[in-house]
């Protein structure tokens, strides 16, 4: 389904139609106080490599134990360095993981607490941003749009490659939401080679592992039933070839190689087939192999490390003092045996809360015990039941009185924190969708105070998501609606059912249930701008063409940066006459989105309202510009050229739209146009 809820290139059309114109302070978990300032010393000007691989667990490698994936390249980089047997991220999301990644801070201190709906504050200094100050080159290869440069991960690049492949034929414009590791790692390898000679930090970010799991061959026939397994022994081979990549432009003496997973991937345990929903360790366990100067080969770290740890601990590697108030810790003392404070780990998923209209989990780790604050608190000892099978809470009140004390000093005793999420346009919620990502979130503000159902009293409704909508799940189209039928009976405040239910009864034409059950939300308070947008979209498809209007209205109002509804509003202004509301609607999706080409050819549309025919030429090159493949645009360009007199123009714009439209959804213009280019020959 496109995340285009109205069919919005009817509006871009009616031109063509027609001949003429009518920062908070650091909250440590060690228990030691802040670091003293640390001694001067020589800055090391080592190249640096960091290179996250998205939802890989910890037990999947050769050099963790499992011997049933090839993973030769993170094994040879685990035996030239530091193998991290205990390390952990302080939540199971791609995006607040790689905050603390690039911060040190936690996510309390990022103030970015899930996927979607968070941004990464420039007030934060992050690993690029310290090496780009001190001379360093830095460029950035993302693997997938979660991380894209809206999400404010880009700070500190000269250089950052967020561009996703295009759709194919007869898809709408817009950008998938992955590529793989091999075009990512063909990216970073031609960057290598035109780079300068000034000591480089280069981020690789591979994707691969995450859901929908789908290796290329061989690796898809060699590991048929156990895709997720392929999935990194094809990351593994793509690493293969950075490695060797850099090792032919960067001494070994002179790099340092940090090799993290964000989180882990369920797998079905505990209930959770993807993650998020949990912190368990199945998610929150993650790969962390470093290797460089300073770092001896072939160590086993068992001393318990967090994500909050990278950035302290590579920056003394190269003579760095780390940005007062990090939270983390340098993990460099543990290689010569020494004690490092990082005994306690704060731990936190607010995806439950903020997705799921459930309670949000957080907690404290240690390499021991696991505490979980829920609305029936959970007590794990990982020494002797390292599955999580057997919660103990009500057995061990001291150490769950002591842990929760430890949280407390992370959280504030007795604060209740309220958290803003800014609600994201519909084509981040659409890629992230397709990634697993179920987008109910919307842009208001959401208490932390641990109350809600549990998650772990819902993973029967986690079960039924995953078999109606993954992949990877292997269920019939059939079978879909009923499963989530059965799910919105049992979870009915529940926005993400509301959200592919909805999606489901739309996909299948069954407009007037989809209407029901958008309205059910409505009724039931669920405050989304997406539902507003996609009821809004079925009243104008009906002909109710003020409740719909009415309705993009609320929708902008909840989500005001959401550009696609902006110009789906702005069509149902032109479309009922009112030029002025139009314009307005456009300009403020071009504000939300400069990049817009839509709202561009929107403008177009007003200018020849307005009788401005140059005005309108103009604004229609230029959503082309922005997006070639925006055949509206291309097709009203033609319009405005033959208005203007341009003949040879006209033609190669009509040729244009004949040659890339698909036929099936654009048959009666098509043969309308080859009638045209008939008369002008």
């Amino acid at each position: 389904m496109s995340s285009r809820y109205y069919p919005w290139w009817a509006g871009c059309l009616l031109f063509a139609c027609c001949n003429s114109p009518t920062r908070q302070p650091a909250s440590s978990v060690n228990s030691q106080p802040s670091r003293p300032n640390e001694p001067p010393r020589a800055v090391r000007r080592l190249n640096l490599v960091l290179v996250t691989i998205d939802t890989m667990r910890y037990d999947r490698m050769g050099c963790s134990g499992y011997s049933k994936i090839d993973t030769r390249n993170l094994d040879s980089l685990a035996q030239r360095g530091a193998l991290f047997e205990n390390a952990v991220t302080d939540t199971p999301l791609t995006a607040p993981s790689h905050a603390s990644i690039f911060t040190g801070l936690l996510p309390i201190e990022t103030r970015v607490r899930d996927t979607g709906g968070f941004v990464l504050d420039a007030s934060h200094p992050t690993l690029a941003t310290i090496l780009r100050q001190r001379g360093w080159n830095t460029a950035a290869f993302v693997g997938s749009s979660v991380l894209n440069r809206h999400s404010g991960f880009d700070q500190g690049f000269a250089v950052y490659d967020d561009r996703m492949p295009k759709p194919g034929r007869g898809m709408l414009p817009g950008d998938y939401a992955e590529r793989r590791a091999g075009v990512v790692v063909d990216r970073a390898i031609r960057w290598l080679d035109s780079r300068a000679d000034n000591p480089f930090f280069l981020w690789v970010h591979v994707f691969d592992p995450h859901s929908p799991y789908n290796p290329p061959s061989p690796f898809r026939e060699k590991y048929r039933g156990r895709l997720y397994d392929g999935e990194i022994a094809y990351t593994d081979q793509q690493l293969g070839r950075l490695f060797a990549a850099i090792a032919k432009r960067s001494p070994a003496g002179q790099t340092l190689t940090v090799m993290l997973s964000d989180h882990g991937e369920g797998l079905g345990e505990h209930g959770e087939y993807n993650h998020g929903v949990f912190v368990y360790d199945s998610t929150l366990r993650i790969v962390f192999l470093l290797a460089g100067p300073g770092v001896p080969a072939g160590l086993r770290v068992r001393q318990q490390a967090r994500t909050i740890d990278v950035l302290p601990t590579v920056l003394t590697l190269m003579g760095i003092p780390a940005p007062d108030g990090v939270a983390g810790t340098s993990l460099t003392p543990a290689f010569s045996g020494q004690e490092v404070p990082t005994q306690y780990a704060y731990m936190e998923t607010l995806y439950p809360k903020i997705n799921m209209g459930w309670a949000e989990l957080r907690g404290i780790r240690t390499s021991r015990w696991k505490y979980v604050r829920a609305p029936r608190p959970e007590l794990y000892d990982l020494l002797h039941d390292p599955g999580e099978k057997d919660n103990i809470a009500r057995s061990h009140f001291s150490e769950v009185q002591e842990l929760q004390s430890r949280l407390n000093t992370v959280i504030g005793s007795g604060r209740v924190e309220k958290v803003q999420t800014r609600m994201v346009d519909p084509l981040t919620m659409e890629q992230l969708r397709s990634l697993g990502y179920v987008g109910g979130a919307s842009g208001h503000e959401y208490t932390l105070a641990g109350t809600g159902a549990d998650p772990k009293d819902r993973a029967g409704i986690l079960r039924l998501l995953y078999l109606a909508v993954s992949p990877d799940s292997g269920t019939s189209p059939s079978q879909r609606i009923p499963l989530l039928q059965k799910a919105h009976q049992q979870d009915p405040t529940n926005p993400t059912i509301y959200f592919y239910l909805g999606e489901q009864y739309q996909d299948g034409g069954r407009s007037g249930e989809a209407i029901k059950l958008y309205q059910e939300g409505i009724s039931k308070g669920l405050q989304n701008g997406w539902l507003y947008s996609r009821l809004g979209s079925l009243y104008l498809q009906q002909g109710n063409r003020d409740g719909g209007i009415a309705l993009y209205e609320k929708a902008v109002q909840l989500n005001p940066s959401d550009s696609d509804s902006l110009n789906d509003l702005g069509m149902a202004y032109l479309e009922a006459g009112k030029v002025a509301e139009a314009e307005r609607a456009f300009r403020w999706s071009l504000a939300a989105d400069k990049e817009s080409a839509l709202a561009l050819n929107g403008l177009g549309l007003v200018s020849i309202q307005k009788h401005d025919v140059a005005a309108a030429r103009a604004y229609f090159e230029k959503a082309l510009r922005r997006d070639p493949d925006l055949l509206e645009a291309q097709l009203n360009l033609g319009r405005a050229y033959g208005i203007l007199g341009d003949i040879p123009r006209e033609r190669a714009c009509f040729e244009a739209f004949i040659a890339k439209a698909p036929p099936g959804q654009y048959s009666q213009i098509i043969a309308k146009l080859r009638q045209e280019l008939a008369t002008m020959r």
